[in-house]
């Protein structure tokens, strides 16, 4: 979100000899015991000179805002702490999936694999009249099981596109450190992010009908006597049918699995911006922010089979080890402003780096999970194209401003994003009447999801900043909006 105005009426010189103050005050972000459940929210919150104080603002749009000097800005750093969720469209997901698990085989069983039935194990037992009551032919019965493999695989297939749930912690603490070194201003940021998503990867399932055809006319040639059989009836499909009292049990022997990840990510920047150009008609800025990242990785992977509570596996993400990778990175960013409007772009993770998670425990037979297994290995931290541009009136208190991701890039959840943010705000230097704005965000990309975003700024130094989609989901029998996010930060001038 881009907006032009913020708050205070001073003009500052940072000294560098602070610079201690602010890294203990920003590595003590670290020790908040956040956990959290991707990118699940838009990039905007804050308006433009707010989110020039901070990682999430223009390299460049510092300078800018400190040599403004609005009387409604306040320039000497920020601190803030949000969280956010979002749900595929798929109404009562973990119900979903621990009912379809409860069909798959353990990955370890005891004595004959998918538990036969009998009167101690009636879970998914139907007599063969209850279970082909509608079809009295032998011939026919083969297309209730092709109706019941058809509305699994359905199933599945909705839960791998739709069903997932993940959410985001973050907190923040920005810096100025300097308003006037070597011409320009200097500013040193903090940030922590964490993430964690739940998603179904599944293995298709083959069936073969005529395959099932013929292990079906077996049936009627079993006598009373005759042990619990275990029918092949393809694609890892397996129907045990019990003689004495004629149950029947169907049984899934796949790898499909519940993938749940989690990541940490830890940024300190220390950002430089200056004028490159002053004219009548404008004046240019440019700035550059190197970035020094920890990111923290980790997964945990269960077969459908091993399901017994889906919402529960988040509990075990949070036992699970981290693997700390370090790296480096570099944004880059202009912006060109007049007395009425302003355009800028800038570039993020120039260098592009990789980070691994750590390898799964379980073994996998299939090649087709083994193959979307590869793809959740690693995370990039894509280089993306930021636009921006922003009208606002002679005192700037009234703005319109618009921000364009020019490129989609995957978060650590390998969720893909590209935020297009269009928001309009006031601004007021008043104590007890609060500076306002409203806005509209939409992923272009990935869930294509839609926000609407408010928030306010009260007694001038207080932000309250929330988002909310208008679609819904049902969980736990209750109604849901499918992404939500609030933010909450203070501003201040020293």
């Amino acid at each position: 979100m881009t907006y032009s105005f913020l708050m205070s009426p001073y003009t500052i010189n940072k000294p560098l000899q602070n610079v201690n103050i602010f890294f203990i005050t920003s590595l003590l972000l670290l020790l908040i015991p956040i956990k959290a459940l991707a990118n699940s929210h838009p990039s905007g919150g804050l308006n433009y000179s707010q989110r020039a104080l901070t990682n999430a603002g223009n390299p460049a749009a510092a300078a800018l805002v400190i040599e403004r000097n609005d009387p409604y800005v306040m320039t000497g750093g920020i601190i803030e702490f949000g969280a956010g969720l979002e749900y595929g469209d798929l109404d009562e997901l973990f119900a979903k999936i621990d009912d379809i698990s409860s069909q798959f085989s353990p990955s370890e069983d005891e004595g004959t694999p998918g538990s036969p039935p009998s009167p101690e194990n009636p879970i998914r037992d139907y007599t063969w009249e209850d279970l082909f009551q509608a079809y009295p032919e032998l011939e026919d019965r083969i297309d209730v099981l092709e109706d019941k493999v058809l509305t699994t695989a359905g199933v599945l297939a909705l839960i791998t596109t739709e069903g997932y749930g993940k959410a985001e912690a973050i907190a923040n603490a920005s810096f100025v450190l300097s308003d006037d070194f070597y011409g320009g201003s200097l500013l040193f940021s903090t940030d922590f992010k964490g993430n964690a998503k739940a998603v179904g990867i599944f293995e298709d399932i083959n069936f073969d009908s005529e395959q099932a055809r013929t292990q079906l006319k077996t049936i009627p040639d079993f006598n009373e006597s005759d042990p619990v059989q275990a029918l092949d009836l393809s694609g890892g499909i397996t129907l045990f049918y019990n003689p004495a009292n004629q149950k029947v049990k169907l049984s899934i022997d796949n790898d499909s699995l519940l993938l749940v990840k989690a990541t940490t990510v830890f940024r300190a920047s220390l950002a430089y911006s200056a004028k490159a150009l002053s004219s009548e008609d404008g004046n240019l800025y440019w700035g550059v922010k190197p970035n020094f990242y920890r990111v923290g990785l980790t997964n945990v992977s269960t077969r459908l089979g091993d399901v017994t509570d889906s919402e529960a596996l988040f509990n075990d993400i949070k036992d699970a080890d981290l693997i700390y990778e370090n790296g480096f990175d570099i944004d880059l960013g202009l912006v060109w402003a007049t007395d009425n409007y302003q355009v800028g772009a800038s570039v993020t993770n120039l260098i592009e780096n990789t980070y691994e998670y750590p390898e799964l425990e379980d073994d996998f037979n299939s090649l087709q999970i083994i193959r979307k297994l590869s793809s959740h290995k690693s995370f990039t931290m894509q280089r993306q194209v930021k636009l921006e541009a922003g009208i606002y009136t002679d005192d700037r208190q009234w703005s319109l401003n618009a921000e364009l991701d020019a490129n989609p890039t995957v978060d650590p959840m390998k969720d893909r994003y590209q935020w297009l943010t269009i928001t309009g705000g006031y601004a007021n230097d008043s104590w007890w009447l609060p500076s306002a704005r409203i806005g509209f965000s939409r992923n272009l990309a990935g869930s294509q999801l839609s926000y609407l975003n408010a928030g306010v700024t009260v007694m001038k130094f207080i932000n309250i900043d929330v988002a909310s989609t208008l679609d819904t989901v049902t969980l736990d029998g209750e109604k849901w909006m499918r992404g939500a996010h609030i933010q909450i930060g203070f501003q201040f001038d020293y």
